[in-house]
């Protein structure tokens, strides 16, 4: 049967601490659960390989009542709901668990039988598992695989909508089991079980080993062994950090935690034929989502553009182009998420919804920085049609009364900001603010979208200068000295101190001397916890630290406070900021960033309080280490003219950073940092590089 996955494969990375997904399902439209839920943690490993993946508990099994979405999914489709080892009937303890390059090995005891499950995905569940008799006497177990497929729909899964599940029929074949309908062949289940059967009798010696391989393909087709898809699995990972470029440091905490970060990318991304999209978050949102691929593509600009060129072409090839009410769709709009499976054949839920607000004013920023780091003037010529769409929605549809501002009237998620649920947008007094909203960073994201067309239309330069004066008129609550959440449907200003005006920091939408004001408060007790920027201040009447936006903390969110400081001229604000949230992620298990955690003050000698429902892996969240290193080494690009700037803060997480590849202008760039001097590798020609401490 070949040697064990450990010979064959190196691995080596012992995982710090068990892998401990904290995950729970979402309800209705929202990506979270009420904080006041009673909800109890959850553990699971988990695996994606292009459109495929994996969800499982710790010891790799798999139950079909799970809250965690178990099972193996494609296509939002549920194609293995159970799948157990037993020993004797007992499930075997869990002894540890280890991962590289998307491969998991679960190590596992039953008695002196020491079990190892080898696994990875693609296009289906392939597993390796090698029994061995690790006594001095003779040993023997009857084992039974138990399998089982319900092809649940994900959006049922999730509660979103409302359709029954039950086990498919399964029948024997002469290699393993077919599960699923005889007159559907969409869904079904092919299992291969080499040698054959489900169940079989161990009789080993002392030091003697049994394998048995399992592939589990929800599209039929021939079995090619467990070692070429594990060599091609292994392969796109190695690729895909040769890809990137690479950032080590004489810290190894934080070298693990982005070489995390970047094996998360690689596991959420998947090629379509625009190009490289990251799928938003595993298990409830392995779809493509665009508010959190475009603000993942320019996480990642400088460490991989090619993320940015398969979000921007996608999304441009999905923009909206009739109205539809059931969808939102809009002409020129940017859509939110895309779904298929069975509540999309049946009319459940819309195949692409596009109820959100900030996608297409983010389309026009994200077009512009990737022009900024690539020089691609063909993309941007490409794409400049979208773009053009985009921005005729922004001024019809996205401004429907006039006044020059984005405002959204609600739909099937009643806020339509990156901060979705339903009570995160409420007065100071903790009355709902009506709609239509205005959100402050929607209105910066238009600015900044506004000047990065102005390039190719100068005209809207002006338009840019005359909303950023009245921005500051509107937005700007002066006994606050502080920056709206929003306008309310009434234009009233929505006073509660949140972290949105990190974003507007970002998209230089602020006048400096309002920069400063909002740099000092986001640095202050009431919003900066110690392990990043909290969603709201501690003092207002709705504050909850594990709340999912009313006072937790999400990486993204800071990586964006953090960028916009540094472009603000605040770095030393800016470090301060980066630092929190890398030794956050140097924190948590695995040194993997999740989606947000609670909002808890920082203490000595404890991590992070865990928000017991956050997706992990996340995209932008994996994204955010890239960005706060672009930040403390105060990276500004203008590919256009050649010209990159390198200006290190001084930082407590290193004393010395070697860049290799860094992307720009079609080339790879390396260089290195010692606390704020610069050494340059061999530049390309035609390139110019500034460097200039901060």
């Amino acid at each position: 049967m070949g040697p064990p996955l450990e010979s064959a494969w190196g691995l080596g990375a012992v995982l710090r601490g068990v892998v401990a997904d904290i995950q729970h399902a979402s309800k209705a439209d929202d990506r979270h659960l009420s904080p006041r839920t009673p909800q109890q943690p959850v553990q699971r490993a988990i695996l994606k390989q292009d459109g495929y993946f994996a969800a499982s508990g710790l010891d790799g099994s798999m139950r079909p009542d799970s809250i965690d979405g178990h099972g193996l999914w494609f296509a939002d489709t549920r194609f293995l709901s159970e799948y157990r080892l037993l020993l004797d009937g007992r499930e075997p303890d869990l002894v540890d668990l280890r991962t590289e390059d998307g491969c998991l090995s679960f190590e596992l005891a039953a008695g002196p039988l020491r079990v190892q499950r080898d696994r990875y995905v693609e296009r289906g569940l392939h597993e390796r598992i090698t029994f061995h008799n690790s006594g001095p006497d003779p040993a023997d177990a009857d084992l039974e695989l138990v399998f089982a497929a319900d092809f649940a729909a994900m959006m049922a899964v999730r509660g979103v909508v409302n359709l029954p599940r039950a086990p498919a029929p399964a029948a024997q074949t002469s290699n393993g089991l077919r599960i699923g309908p005889h007159d559907d062949n969409e869904r079904c289940t092919e299992i291969v079980i080499e040698p054959a059967g489900t169940r079989h009798r161990l009789k080993l010696a002392p030091g003697e080993k049994f394998t048995i391989d399992v592939e589990v393909m929800p599209v039929r087709g021939e079995s090619e062994g467990f070692d070429s898809g594990l060599a091609r699995v292994v392969a796109s990972y190695r690729r895909w950090a040769s890809d990137c470029a690479s950032f080590r440091t004489d810290n190894s905490a934080l070298n693990e935690l982005l070489d995390q970060s970047r094996d998360d990318l690689r596991m959420l991304v998947e090629r379509y034929p625009t190009g490289l999209y990251p799928t938003a978050g595993l298990p409830w949102f392995a779809v493509p989502f665009g508010r959190d691929g475009l603000i993942t593509a320019l996480q990642m600009l400088p460490t991989n553009p090619e993320v940015a060129g398969g979000v921007l072409r996608y999304l441009a090839a999905h923009q909206g182009q009739r109205i539809d009410q059931e969808r939102e769709e809009e002409p020129g709009k940017i859509l939110h998420e895309v779904r298929s499976g069975e509540a999309v054949e049946r009319g459940l839920w819309p195949d692409i919804l596009y109820g959100t607000i900030d996608a297409t004013p983010l389309f026009l920023c994200v077009l512009a920085e990737a022009f900024d780091w690539t020089g691609d003037a063909g993309m941007v010529e490409e794409l400049w049609p979208a773009a053009e769409a985009a921005l005729g929605w922004c001024e019809k549809f996205g401004d429907r009364d006039g006044d020059g501002y984005i405002e959204y009237p609600g739909g099937r998620a009643r806020n339509q900001g990156w901060k979705d649920s339903d009570d995160s947008l409420n007065h100071a007094d903790g009355s709902v603010a009506p709609h239509p909203i205005a959100l402050c960073e929607v209105q910066g994201y238009l600015y900044r979208g506004l000047l990065g067309m102005a390039r190719r239309r100068p005209d809207l330069k002006t338009r840019a200068a005359q909303l950023r004066r009245r921005f500051d008129t509107d937005f700007w609550v002066a006994r606050e000295g502080y920056v709206a959440h929003a306008l309310d449907g009434a234009k009233r200003p929505v006073e509660q101190i949140t972290s949105n005006p990190g974003h507007c920091l970002w998209a230089g939408i602020l006048p400096q001397r309002r920069a400063a004001a909002v740099a000092a408060r986001m640095l202050s007790p009431e919003l900066f916890s110690g392990w990043g920027v909290r969603t709201l201040s501690t003092n207002e009447v709705d504050y909850d630290a594990c709340s999912y936006h009313n006072g937790s903390v999400w990486p993204h969110d800071s990586a964006m406070a953090a960028a916009g400081l540094r472009r603000s001229g605040f770095p030393n604000e800016a470090e301060q900021v980066a630092r929190a949230v890398l030794q956050a992620g140097m924190a948590f298990p695995e040194r993997r960033l999740p989606e947000l955690w609670c909002g808890t003050d920082r203490e000595s000698d404890s991590p992070p309080e865990s928000y017991r429902n956050s997706c992990s892996p996340q995209a932008w969240a994996a994204g955010s280490p890239f960005q706060l290193v672009t930040a403390l080494l105060g990276l500004e690009a203008d590919a256009g003219r050649g010209r990159l700037r390198i200006a290190p803060v001084e930082t407590p997480l290193w004393r010395r950073l070697e860049v290799t590849g860094l992307h720009f202008a079609g080339h790879r760039i390396d260089f290195l940092v010692e606390g704020t001097s610069v050494k340059l590798g061999a530049l390309p020609r035609g390139i110019k590089v500034d460097m200039r401490a901060s």
